[in-house]
């Protein structure tokens, strides 16, 4: 069992949540006063443990996309050799077997699954020139930029607003906020794409509406703010809500008393605290990011890996549709990785599983 020790304070202030388990004591508090604070001297989770235990988890999960895409991809009306002239049944038949699709289903899934392992997402039925290693090597970069700028975009904007507004709650500014973040989080990313398009490609004709040149960034600045707008705005509500219920808290209250500026108490003892939501949220909005991918893609004509997954549904190109699931499914695991991650170094108690 845990060694606790225990260090009297002078006063009865309660403290704020993520003290316990940064460093000592007397430096978790940051200056406060508080209760008896407790110091955990057991065996505590490394990061190496929590990584490989979150690691070991995402095992099945992954498994279990594989298996479920293999199947319904298969069961799904339609094949990929299926096309306006049927073609004559020998050379139908002659195109299953080279592609192995004549064998037994569990066969064909064993055959897929040994293939994954070494690295092989198998051949595009449709783009014959390419594997689909290849059409995923080719879009996962355009995807990732892509990604990767909306989601910092939506918290280098919304964390900021959604301050402004909870420090300003009631305020003019706070009503203009929140009024624009429900009309973000409202219209969807399939209206807001053309809109912009409209604006800002055909009548000021200030962006290219389509294309993708390597290099170009202003290919990238219609589809990123169209990804953005809806994690924005929803940022902006969650770090609202979420600084002003640990405002009330008793810590900030302390804070307070002890005669601390405003200033310093809301970023410095506030802001910790409030950013948890937050952080939990990125692996959420990072899904969404990947869902609207598909529409953003498509809308402005960017070669990503969503693009390749409308088009290989639509093609009924088996292996290419459960290869953009996998990597989609495999970026879900990492992103969630890396909001456990976050939210563990802004409050260790979530990695050593002493949270309440």
């Amino acid at each position: 069992m845990d060694q606790i020790d225990i260090i009297q304070t002078s006063t009865d202030f309660p403290r704020p949540p993520g003290a316990i388990g940064r460093g000592n004591a007397e430096s978790a508090d940051a200056g406060l006063p508080g209760k008896p604070v407790m110091r955990y001297k057991g065996r505590g989770m490394t990061i190496v443990t929590f990584i490989l235990r979150r690691l070991f988890a995402a095992i099945p999960t992954l498994g279990l996309v594989v298996a479920l895409s293999f199947l319904l991809t298969r069961l799904a009306p339609g094949g990929p050799f299926d096309e306006e002239q049927a073609l004559p049944p020998e050379i139908r038949a002659n195109l299953e077997a080279a592609y192995g699709l004549d064998a037994p289903l569990h066969v064909q899934f064993g055959r897929y699954v040994r293939g994954l392992l070494q690295g092989d997402f198998g051949p595009s039925y449709k783009y014959r020139d390419f594997t689909v290693s290849e059409l995923i090597a080719d879009g996962l970069p355009v995807s990732l930029t892509l990604g990767a700028a909306a989601l910092l975009l939506g918290l280098a904007l919304g964390v900021p607003a959604g301050i402004w507004a909870g420090i300003a709650r009631g305020h003019a500014a706070d009503r203009l906020l929140m009024a624009l973040a429900v009309a973000g989080i409202s219209i969807p990313v399939f209206v807001v794409a053309p809109l912009l398009a409209l604006v800002f490609g055909v009548w000021l004709r200030w962006l290219p509406v389509a294309g993708w040149v390597p290099g170009r960034p202003s290919d990238l600045v219609l589809p990123v703010l169209a990804l953005a707008l809806p994690i924005l705005a929803f940022i902006a509500r969650l770090m609202r809500a979420s600084l002003l219920e640990t405002m009330r808290s008793p810590w900030i209250r302390a804070a307070r008393a002890r005669g601390l500026p405003e200033r310093a108490v809301v970023l410095h003892h506030a802001l910790p605290a409030a950013l948890l939501p937050v952080v939990s949220y990125a692996a959420p909005a990072a899904a969404a990011v990947l869902a609207g991918s598909l529409v953003v893609e498509t809308q402005f004509g960017l070669p990503g890996m969503g693009r390749h997954l409308v088009q290989g549904a639509l093609n009924r190109d088996y292996t290419l549709v459960m290869g953009m699931v996998i990597v989609y499914a495999a970026l879900m695991i990492a992103f969630n990785l890396l909001a456990d991650l976050a939210c563990s170094w802004l409050d260790p108690r979530i990695r050593d599983g002493r949270r309440t």
